[in-house]
């Protein structure tokens, strides 16, 4: 719930007790005259020398006695700024703008200081003295970096709070940002309410109750304060709108898609994203985009809380290299939160031609009986692959042969086998079948997967095999390896 400082209040308290005693004579003068309050006897301004002047703050007056208070507000110091100097209050809270300007000020250990005077010559407890501190260092000071700026939450009278909010929260300057979050609303709630950054982001939960409001639109607002920021405070607007019933409302995951293609080849694979009422009622959508290169289909649809799934295709076929970015909008005339959107990126980047052969070992070292994996991998082949053949060989007494199946660019190939014609040799041959299932020009990934059983018991701790490939055969001639072996280490 509202954060709030009990020792401030407590000491705020007894410090506008002792002045009211002394200046207003009498336990009922508050009733018969006007009184100066204020909110803060107190600012902290903090700014780096080089840097920008820390932002504003607002010293807060009005008359907490009777019938009408003029006061004129005085400063000592030329940096300091109080705009207006001058107001009256029937009992309202008039708002006074403090700016620095630290121009020709140096940087120095201990903060300036200053003295505001507010002075009325109705009020029994004037003058009141507010104290203004600046701190300005070398280094450029911490700034709030908070998002998002405001957040929404809607709900039933009759149903279940709605689901938290994320704000989150950084460092965008130097030093350390320690900061304080405070709220000014019985129904919301921050968790946690304070935290650190040195340019790392925090998250914070912002959470509300509806319990005992009735039908209708509350606002509150979320403060985050560092006396050292020099933009702080910075605040969160919250709105809370209790409905009679909830309205449909449309939620989308994922959030944003990511795409890569190759100049020249196939379009990627389509990705789905899925929409939902998580509302109530009938959500009926629509589905748009602003890319020539971006469908999604189908491009509308309806949901009464399940998940409807929509494919999202793009096409690369005549775009030169380089990053595109599409945005997907959802739309819905009766959902409380319509539109929607959700980011899609395409990166198309130029055909490697690295012509590259590998072998590697996975895990690098290991026991008596460690399954070792020997990945068989290209990087940017430029002939089409429809068949190959290879040998690999290892030291015998170190290992025994496992397994040799599929890579990932040959998973849907008719064959890729492997067989011992000798000890410490196998023999790896594969054929595409179908020519679709050809692996394409410029292509990175796994061919074959061979495995090998570590069985030397008799090794020393630290012996090193290396495990090769040779005698490349069909459409892998000409690779260059790139290594063409891997060295495995034995630990007892």
């Amino acid at each position: 719930m509202r954060s709030r400082s009990i020792t401030s209040a407590f000491l705020t308290g007894l410090f506008f007790l002792f002045a009211f005693q002394i200046k207003c004579k009498g336990p009922y003068q508050y009733e018969t005259h006007p009184v100066i309050w204020v909110n803060a006897f107190e600012f902290r301004f903090s700014a780096s020398e080089i840097g920008p002047d820390p932002s504003p703050q607002i010293l807060k007056i009005k008359n907490a006695g009777v019938e009408t208070m003029n006061y004129t507000l005085s400063d000592d110091a030329n940096w300091l700024n109080v705009s207006p100097t001058s107001g009256s209050s029937n009992g309202q809270v008039n708002d006074h703008l403090l700016t620095i300007d630290k121009r020709g000020m140096t940087a120095r250990a201990e903060a300036y200081e200053a003295k505001i005077v507010v002075s009325s010559r109705e009020a029994c407890n004037s003058p009141q003295d507010v104290k203004v501190f600046l701190l300005l260092t070398k280094e450029p000071p911490p700034q709030i970096s908070v998002t998002p700026s405001q957040l929404t939450f809607i709900a039933s009278a009759s149903g279940t709070n709605p689901a938290p909010q994320t704000i989150r929260i950084r460092n965008s300057g130097q030093q350390t940002l320690n900061y304080t979050i405070a709220d000014d609303a019985e129904w919301l709630d921050v968790s946690p309410t304070s935290g650190s950054s040195t340019g790392g982001e925090n998250s914070h939960s912002v959470a509300v109750s509806i319990s005992g409001l009735a039908i209708g639109t509350y606002t509150g607002t979320v403060t985050i304060s560092d006396p050292n920021a020099v933009n702080s405070p910075q605040t969160v607007s919250v709105t809370l709108e209790i409905r009679a019933a909830l309205p449909p409302m449309i939620a989308v995951s994922p959030s944003s898609l990511n795409f890569e293609a190759r100049v020249g080849g196939p379009s990627p694979a389509p990705q789905s994203i899925r929409i939902r009422n998580s509302g109530q009622g009938t959500l009926n959508y629509l589905i748009t985009d602003n890319a020539a290169w971006l469908e999604v289909y189908p491009s509308s649809g309806t949901s009464t809380g399940q998940e409807v799934s929509h494919a999202v295709s793009v096409d690369s076929a005549g775009l030169s290299t380089g990053t595109y970015r599409g945005v997907i909008t959802v739309t819905s005339a009766a959902a409380a939160n319509s539109p929607q959107v959700l980011d899609v990126t395409l990166v198309v980047s130029a055909i490697p031609t690295n012509n590259e052969i590998a072998i590697s070992c996975s895990p690098t070292a290991g026991q008596t009986g460690t399954v070792v994996d020997f990945p068989i991998t290209i990087l940017g082949n430029t002939n089409e692959i429809k068949a190959f053949g290879l040998e690999v060989t290892f030291d015998a007494t170190m290992f025994e042969l496992v397994s040799v199946s599929k890579g990932s660019l040959t998973g849907n190939w008719a064959q890729v086998t492997g067989n011992l014609v000798s000890a410490g040799r196998v023999r790896i041959g594969a054929w595409a079948g179908d020519p679709s299932f050809a692996v394409r020009v410029g292509s990175s990934g796994s061919i074959a997967l061979l495995k090998l059983r570590v069985t030397c018991s008799g090794c020393s701790d630290g012996r090193q095999s290396q495990v090769c490939m040779s005698n490349f055969t069909d459409d892998i001639v000409g690779m260059r390896t790139a290594p063409g072996c891997t060295t495995f280490t034995f630990k007892k």
